[in-house]
């Protein structure tokens, strides 16, 4: 394949694009190509520091039952945020890594009782590394917010330019209706990443609830900007035309936000399918 074949000799971003072009003309979920193409498109990912498209990629292993080494120590870059290949790991941080890819790997799996184990050993044994705070923050977030929160403000005391542990903040503060809280996170996220999308979105909607529409939309449509594939971009921007009483622009938005979503909800509803396994809540064996 193409791409593995640029992968080996070093042409990483070409790689990256052909694996993702293979992934999305179907190969098989449980062929061993397939497998081969995942693997690769995700170490690639995170070579290129895109950690959450990392872990979904990856992720699509639990749907097939498939466990290796390799894939736990590719969730262990993912968790730490490192932008490695495996053969560029230091040799210093490869215990941490193989402690944090069990605790990916159970989180991915929904394994929770030995996700929390990982987690408990990996904060004992590294407490103050970068990203360990933020991935337990991760996991916290869905059983217990608070907890999750102080997981992610001890990460920004130990990485004060985090990013993705501001964002994580100001968005559980803009779920709790807590604006002028999130205000200045959101404001610091954007300042620190610009060209991050998920910075102006939720900018951009917590100026919308403080009533700062003009400023609102600016964010959002350059959030839109940045990510025009986005459903959650296109949605929120409806939302603040709506409110500027931007009528047209906002149904324009929202039926954007409809077929993207759309889109979306049929290519997931293919990856939970294949041929020989047409019941994805059962692994192959």
């Amino acid at each position: 394949m193409l791409g593995l074949c640029q992968f080996q000799t070093g042409e990483y971003e070409r790689a990256v694009v052909s694996l993702q072009k293979g992934r999305a003309q179907g190969v098989n979920d449980d062929s061993e190509l397939a497998a081969v193409v995942r693997y690769h498109a995700a170490i690639l990912y995170i070579r290129f520091e895109q950690y959450e498209i990392a872990f979904d990629i990856l992720r699509e292993f639990m749907r097939i039952g498939h466990y290796s080494p390799k894939v736990v120590e590719a969730f262990g870059l993912t968790m730490l945020r490192l932008p490695y290949l495996p053969k560029e790991v230091p040799p210093d941080k490869r215990d941490e890594i193989l402690i944090a890819g069990q605790a990916g790997y159970n989180m991915a799996a929904r394994q929770l009782d030995q996700a929390r184990t990982a987690f408990d050993m990996l904060l004992a044994q590294y407490p103050n590394d970068p990203n360990v705070h933020y991935g337990f923050g991760v996991f916290m977030l869905t059983q217990d917010a608070d907890a999750a929160i102080k997981e992610f403000q001890r990460e920004l005391e130990i990485s004060p330019n985090h990013v993705p542990a501001r964002l994580q903040i100001a968005f559980e503060y803009l779920k709790r209706d807590q604006y002028n809280d999130a205000l200045p996170l959101a404001e610091k996220a954007v300042q620190l990443a610009p060209k991050l999308y998920a910075a102006r979105n939720v900018l951009g909607r917590v100026l919308l609830e403080l009533g700062q529409v003009d400023r609102s939309i600016k964010e959002l449509e350059e959030g839109v900007r940045l990510a025009p594939s986005s459903p959650e971009m296109h949605f929120a921007l409806s939302r603040a035309y709506a409110k500027a009483g931007r009528k047209e622009d906002a149904n324009r938005e929202r039926d954007t936000f409809k077929k993207l979503q759309d889109q979306q909800t049929k290519q997931r509803d293919s990856q939970l399918v294949s041929p020989s396994n047409p019941n994805p809540d059962k692994p192959n064996p």
